[in-house]
């Protein structure tokens, strides 16, 4: 039995139940990227929103089927393909590649489809026929435009009245269309720009048709859950809807989910502001692990502020989810009772149940990781001792273990939060740590490695005032030292 599913759906602007297409499955559409750059953390939000709808559905036991796709053919890529003296659709792929190292660096489940625009050409030359059939559509000197006065339900998404649009006063009307709002579905090619043969004109998509003749091609005329960002919301879902509903003579999309702005202070993040951080230098300095957490920190409704505390935060959060893990595994071993009671087993026992309910919520993940969080605080302070020194420590029990490892496989799951190998994890954590401390680093990873074992040899020779000299030295660039009870001794960033 699925859970029960609510989705704020824009199209009504209000939370809905969800109700599939077909019982237990969902088709879901998430609009991907232009390939001409490396894309910045404006970017990652749109993955890491896709991801988790994607995942949640999953871990909620519906059959997903999600299609994400690549822009390669866009006058963005074109023009700095030009730039380079480079073919446009190479230039696409390289950076398709790069936008693929980023997602896997994101933790991201590969999505069942990922259609490329410049795959497409045949589903968008018949889409565009069919529109013309039904004349929708209208051809001037091998260009074609979409009537919207025609499609009788245009603005019924961003709730914008056709009469009230304006056009002409910031940018020039081309005056061969029929209406100021009228959209291009194609246009014939420049010299030097990729061109495919169509009956109009040896040319290319406008933006779009895409998306409309990807989904029709890989899942159908009407999908469950069609996502983005707000800033499509008009005009590319809008014109989505009206060139899908008037080829297609159906419903396109049931639910609409738009995630908000990612900005730097007041300002919503775009490469025109220039207040760009690229994945990738995010991920180079502080690890994808961290860009993953600090984008689920926050519902995908609600605008995201970047700032350093933000990034202190999921340093932190991604710190305390993998030093738990290492000390609970430590804990079966060295802390573990024969018998399996325990009095929190009940209670850890409703976990998933009440995650299940917050994901279920319109994707809430920050509510269900509340939840992971305040069982993790609970276990710590009754089960586990970093230093392994559990006297005074309750001993867990086996039916305890069982009921704790299904929250964690149900949170990796659901959320993409929880990393294999919490050890290289928290290395990557010491490292963005690093790079985030406001102390200047005065010492390589090397000269601390030697000056902890001049330390220890230090302690070993009961030369104390030595040993203390190094611990300051080291504190004093904000590096702490541990003793670890079996003789080891670890340092990390303060």
């Amino acid at each position: 039995m699925n859970q029960k599913v609510t989705i704020f759906n824009n199209l009504t602007r209000s939370k809905l139940p969800f109700v599939p297409i077909k019982e237990g499955e969902v088709l879901f559409y998430s609009c991907g990227p232009t390939t001409y750059d490396f894309l910045h953390v404006g970017n990652a939000r749109a993955f890491v929103v896709g991801d988790l709808i994607n995942r949640i559905f999953k871990a909620l036991d519906y059959k997903v089927t999600f299609a994400r796709n690549f822009t390669d053919v866009d006058d963005k890529i074109i023009n700095r393909a030009n730039e380079l003296k480079i073919d446009p659709l190479k230039h696409s792929a390289v950076y398709i590649a790069e936008c693929e190292k980023d997602m896997d660096s994101l933790g991201m489940l590969q999505p069942d489809h990922a259609p490329k625009v410049s795959e497409t050409m045949p589903e968008i030359i018949r889409m565009i026929e069919v529109l013309m059939e039904k004349n929708f559509a209208y051809e001037v000197d091998g260009e074609v435009f979409f009537h919207v006065p025609m499609f009788k339900d245009y603005g019924k998404l961003s709730k914008k009245k056709l009469s009230e649009l304006e056009h002409g006063k910031r940018v020039e009307v081309d005056k061969r269309k029929k209406h100021s709002s009228d959209f291009v579905l194609w246009k014939p090619a420049k010299p030097g720009e990729p061109s495919w043969d169509s009956p109009w004109s040896k040319g290319r998509p406008g933006w779009h048709i895409e998306c409309s003749a990807m989904i029709k091609k890989i899942l159908g005329d009407t999908i469950d859950i069609h996502h983005g960002g707000v800033d499509l919301m008009f005009p590319h879902h809008e014109n989505e809807i009206a060139q899908s509903e008037a080829a297609n003579g159906r419903t396109f999309v049931n639910y609409w989910c738009h995630h908000e702005f990612l900005n730097f202070g007041s300002e919503k993040m775009s490469k025109s502001l220039g207040n760009v951080v690229t994945i990738r230098q995010f991920i180079e300095k502080f690890s994808g692990e961290v860009l993953r957490q600090l984008l689920s920190i926050v519902h995908y409704r609600t605008v995201m502020v970047w700032s350093d505390d933000a990034i202190t935060r999921a340093i932190n959060d991604v710190e305390r989810i993998h030093k738990f893990m290492i000390n609970f595994e430590k804990a079966k071993k060295e802390n573990l009772k024969d018998d399996s009671t325990s009095e929190m087993t009940g209670k850890f026992k409703g976990i998933i149940p009440k995650m299940k309910k917050n994901l279920a919520s319109d994707f809430n993940v920050p509510g269900a990781m509340a939840l992971f969080f305040s069982m993790i605080r609970q276990i710590n302070r009754e089960f586990l001792d970093e230093q392994g020194k559990y006297e005074g420590k309750n001993k867990l029990g086996k039916e305890m273990v069982d009921v704790v490892e299904e929250v964690i496989s149900f949170t990796k799951l659901s959320t993409g939060l929880i990393h294999d190998n919490p050890e290289l994890i928290l290395n990557k954590i010491n490292e963005a740590k690093k790079n985030f401390s406001v102390v200047e680093v005065l010492f390589s990873n090397e000269e601390i490695e030697k000056l902890v074992t001049q330390r220890t040899d230090a302690r070993n020779s009961k030369n104390w005032a030595l040993a203390d000299e190094i611990r300051d030295k080291l504190g004093s660039a904000g590096i702490t030292i541990k003793d670890n009870p079996d003789g080891t001794v670890g340092w990390s960033y303060k």
